[in-house]
């Protein structure tokens, strides 16, 4: 009888216990262990470091609830920002998204109003509401990096504020 360690297409370790019985031989799965990569090393820590968190009202007047917002680093200094959670209903993505890529969105839209559909570009995931929840947060008062349109509460501009929030906001570094 033998052990020995198989790693499978899913990056999935399973012990399996080998053993011969006359001619034959049969395997017997002990136990699996779900790991991320092929040497058994499983990472312990999200490799985006949260640098800043807060929260921006949703767009519609009939509510008063929030959406929650980290912006995070990496390992490069590359930074990212999620929708990290919601007050009331609606589902939305936690994916992480480069924050230079918004800004580079948002800066096409100088001196014009816009709708949340455009932020469809950045490719925020599955749930319709991930453009509005991201507009939210950009409008929130943490961020201030959106106002909204005179003509229209659902449609966007940048804030006067714009360039300088862009400002602080790449200048944001992880506490060491």
């Amino acid at each position: 009888m033998s052990r020995k360690k198989v790693i499978n297409k899913e990056e999935v370790v399973t012990d399996v216990v080998v053993e011969q019985v006359d001619d034959t031989v049969t395997d017997e799965v002990v136990a699996a262990e779900s790991t991320n990569s092929t040497d058994g090393i499983k990472p312990d820590v999200d490799p985006i470091t949260i640098v800043s968190s807060g929260k921006g009202k949703k767009l519609s007047p009939k509510n008063e609830n929030h959406v929650f917002y980290d912006i995070g680093v990496d390992s490069d200094g590359v930074l990212y920002i999620r929708m990290s959670g919601n007050e009331g209903g609606g589902l939305h993505s936690k994916k992480w998204i480069t924050l230079q890529s918004v800004f580079d969105l948002l800066d096409e839209q100088a001196d014009r109003d816009f709708k949340s559909t455009t932020f469809k570009t950045l490719e925020l995931g599955g749930s319709s509401n991930n453009c509005g929840f991201l507009a939210a947060v950009l409008r929130g008062d943490d961020l201030g990096l959106l106002a909204a349109s005179d003509k229209s509460i659902f449609l966007h501009r940048l804030s006067g504020e714009y360039e300088a929030n862009k400002k602080k906001l790449l200048a944001l570094k992880p506490e060491k």
